[in-house]
């Protein structure tokens, strides 16, 4: 894979077998992956998430584009071995109790994990006390909890106000089809993002990340 733009449409159409060939190329001139990473797979990820919210992409393009870099991300990992990649920051993620929709927290899990964040994955239907537990046993950083009904978006509230109530000073970012930057204030967030770019840029400001 000779250009950027290659790689670029690689990542598009989610050729992972390319994006990991190319990967695996870059690691074996001696490059660094956090080069490889930061110059390069990072930028072309953030490109197509604000193309996604500006319109220009479409949601399959965004989905696959965060399955490619994941792939990318995978070789690295193997590249290491046992030595510990050094992450943004970590994220715990879950779909609020009552809710079994994911393919909101999903595609926002696949862009975390591509900007270069740790994401654990908690599924759906995830009560308080298992956003605490996960909080404290990965020393996580931020806690995400996605809403794809107006049915269960009412849960968000009490949900934030039992995790505060043990984890006092935890960053909680909220977001979903009924959310709206409003309500997410209105309930005690500390954040809301409307897709997987505004997740990663709104979880870089809560961790003031720059």
């Amino acid at each position: 894979m000779g250009t950027i733009e290659e790689l670029e449409q690689c990542i598009l159409s989610g050729n992972i077998k390319e994006v990991e060939r190319y990967t695996t190329a870059e690691l074996e001139k001696g490059i660094f992956w956090s080069v490889i990473f930061e110059n390069t797979l990072s930028p072309l990820m953030a490109k197509i998430g604000q193309g996604f919210s500006a319109g220009t992409y479409f949601l399959p393009e965004l989905i696959a584009a965060g399955m490619a870099v994941t792939g990318a991300v995978k070789v690295i990992r193997e590249s290491l071995g046992d030595i510990e990649i050094e992450t943004k920051g970590t994220v715990v993620m879950g779909t609020i109790f009552k809710d079994i929709h994911d393919i909101g927290k999903n595609i926002v899990i696949l862009n975390l994990e591509g900007a270069g964040f740790k994401v654990v994955d908690l599924g759906i239907d995830v009560q308080p006390d298992k956003f605490v537990r996960s909080y404290r046993d990965n020393h996580a950083d931020l806690i995400g909890i996605s809403a794809l009904l107006s049915t269960t978006m009412v849960n968000l509230e009490p949900a934030i106000k039992q995790i505060r109530e043990k984890e006092l000073n935890a960053k909680i970012m909220v977001g979903g089809n009924p959310i709206t930057p409003e309500f997410a204030k209105k309930i005690g967030a500390d954040g809301y993002a409307s897709d997987g770019y505004q997740a990663v840029l709104k979880t870089k400001e809560l961790l003031d990340i720059r």
